[in-house]
């Protein structure tokens, strides 16, 4: 009886378009609405003859609001250190839709926080805190 060897193994299809599915979100963050979704169906599809200890939910909770105020925190503190850009050398790089990169060097004018997202203006162009590669 032959046996195939390892290296001669490949993913089937549908492993490996999970895979890529799951990267394609953007966003890789859980909500609160996600995090109780996800409770809620915990809670539903317990067996009712070994239900989950109720501490277990708690501590949960717990982690998720501790997560999530080290985020807003986080972010807090990076809009705040967006602020100290005004009057600075800023060098920043832009890429469009088409992939053509636009290098935007020039002091940093105003700071603006729209829609959740830090821009810097820097000589009439709004850039967003990730483009920005250099400050001096």
């Amino acid at each position: 009886m032959s046996v195939p060897s390892i290296a001669a193994y490949t993913a089937p299809a549908a492993t490996t378009q999970a895979k890529s599915t799951t990267s394609t979100n953007s966003k890789n963050e859980l909500s609160m609405q996600d995090f109780f979704t996800l409770l809620a169906a915990q809670l539903s599809n317990q067996d009712m003859n070994n239900p989950v200890d109720s501490t277990q939910f708690i501590s949960q909770m717990a982690q998720f609001s501790a997560l999530s105020a080290t985020q807003e925190l986080s972010s807090t503190v990076s809009n705040l250190s967006a602020v100290s850009y005004i009057g600075k050398n800023i060098k920043a790089t832009q890429i469009d839709s088409n992939g053509v990169a636009t290098y935007i060097n020039g002091i940093a004018e105003k700071v603006e926080f729209l829609s959740g997202e830090t821009y810097i203006t820097v000589d009439g162009n709004r850039v967003s805190t990730n483009e920005i590669t250099q400050v001096s």
